[in-house]
């Protein structure tokens, strides 16, 4: 008969839930979060330095005699930045990527000019720029007992009152004392002033066929590759603007026109006209 067992003589293994984690799997989810937690502190320099990998350009334009230059558009043309010289002929490009740029230098009158410069890291670089005149051929003068450019704009004023298309006038100019020409332009409705592929703004008409450039006429005659801010506010005693070819005056509807994407026409200021009122 076997004897019942002592209580001295029984081992007592230790109770181990089914639900324990394995051991040493503490020390590895540990070890996991310290790599996740150095790598993302080791990222943050790189994050950082991302940030100041850009610069400025800071700039005076003069033309040959010395003059500062006011209203010169001012393009970075990689970054598709723009910006006009002040009435100090003073411009600031910022945010530029840091590295080689070359910027393009346009206004009325003058030679248009690209130059590379070289931005700085989280720094501005300071040049300044001087702008050659545009040497321009001029028809003979006919003095006849009604100027031409008089007789155009008395025609501008005749055409505004039939009340078809839309027209800015130099009192509105005065009034608002616009930066650009386009700052006319953005309460006329149908039109809008959309960036280009160089960041410039351009103005385009809705009803235009997959919102293709306007044409333009400057004094009357047709120039092509032009843009509304090509001719400072100050510089304008008039502009037309028509939507399409409904409406549009015989005179600026051409046979190689581009009728279909909307008209501008533009009236550059008569030397000696006294400042319109208010």
């Amino acid at each position: 008969m076997a004897q019942p067992a002592r209580s001295e003589d029984v081992v007592h293994t230790p109770y181990i839930p089914a639900t324990a984690a394995p051991a040493g799997f503490v020390g590895r989810t540990l070890a996991i979060a310290g790599a996740s937690l150095l790598s993302a502190i080791l990222a943050l320099p790189s994050a950082a330095a991302a940030q100041h990998h850009t610069g400025a350009v800071s700039g005076l334009v003069r033309d040959s005699a010395g003059t500062r230059i006011q209203g010169v558009e001012v393009v970075a043309l990689r970054a598709g930045s723009t910006t006009r010289t002040d009435s100090a002929g003073r411009f600031v490009l910022a945010a530029l990527p840091a590295g080689s740029a070359d910027l393009s230098l346009r206004r009325i009158a003058y030679q248009p000019v690209v130059i590379s410069v070289d931005v700085p890291e989280s720094d501005t670089t300071e040049i300044e720029i001087t702008l050659g005149g545009a040497a321009q051929s001029l028809a003979a003068v006919v003095v006849n007992d009604r100027a031409e450019r008089t007789r155009s704009l008395v025609e501008f004023e005749s055409r505004r009152k039939t009340g078809v298309g839309h027209f800015i006038t130099r009192a509105e100019i005065e009034k608002r004392h616009p930066l650009r020409l386009s700052d006319m332009v953005r309460t006329i409705p149908g039109a809008a002033i959309v960036p280009a592929e160089n960041g410039r703004p351009v103005l385009r008409f809705a009803r235009s066929h997959n919102a293709c450039p306007p044409q333009y006429f400057l004094d009357g005659l047709r120039v092509s590759g032009f843009n509304i801010d090509d001719v400072p506010p100050g510089d304008v005693e008039g502009v037309e603007l028509y939507a399409g070819p409904a409406g549009l005056p015989p005179e600026f509807n051409q046979l190689y026109g581009t009728t279909v994407c909307g008209t501008v026409a533009i009236w550059t200021r008569i030397p000696g006209n006294a400042p319109a009122k208010p």
